[in-house]
């Protein structure tokens, strides 16, 4: 299992970071780190992890997805969101041993000690079906 979340964690990453339209909001290079940023990181910049079922194929995953801005305003925050849902919600993604879904769940800001730091969570649903099932149904 830890093969399969490795790689569905690369291809959230690897959608994410080389899309043309998040790297103009993020100013250039999309910083997108697991589980947790390094010391000072500069801003903007995410922070993501995949929460697997233990059934994996039977039951919804978790994947949380956080963005942090410094400024004076919300609107790089603002504007990573609303394209963060436009490239993962309803995604269809495919790795050697399994086919999936990412849906929205939820999301909003968190409030910050820190004046003008922006932090905003999401929640996705990521909703998996093994590759042998889809063979087996579909045929191939």
């Amino acid at each position: 299992m830890a093969e399969t979340g490795q790689a569905i964690i690369s291809a959230l990453w690897t959608r994410i970071t080389t899309d043309s339209t998040m790297k103009s909001v993020f100013d250039s290079t999309v910083d997108l780190y697991r589980v947790m940023a390094p010391q000072d990181p500069s801003f903007p910049y995410m922070v993501h992890d995949l929460q697997l079922s233990s059934d994996l194929f039977h039951s919804t995953n978790r994947y949380l997805l956080d963005v942090w801005v410094y400024g004076a305003n919300p609107l790089v925050a603002d504007a990573a969101v609303n394209r963060l849902k436009q490239l993962l919600h309803c995604w269809r993604f495919s790795i050697t041993e399994a086919g999936g879904l990412v849906e929205w769940f939820s999301g909003g800001y968190i409030q910050s000690d820190h004046p003008q730091v922006w932090h905003y969570a999401t929640q996705w649903d990521v909703r998996m079906t093994a590759t042998t099932d889809i063979t087996s149904i579909v045929g191939g």
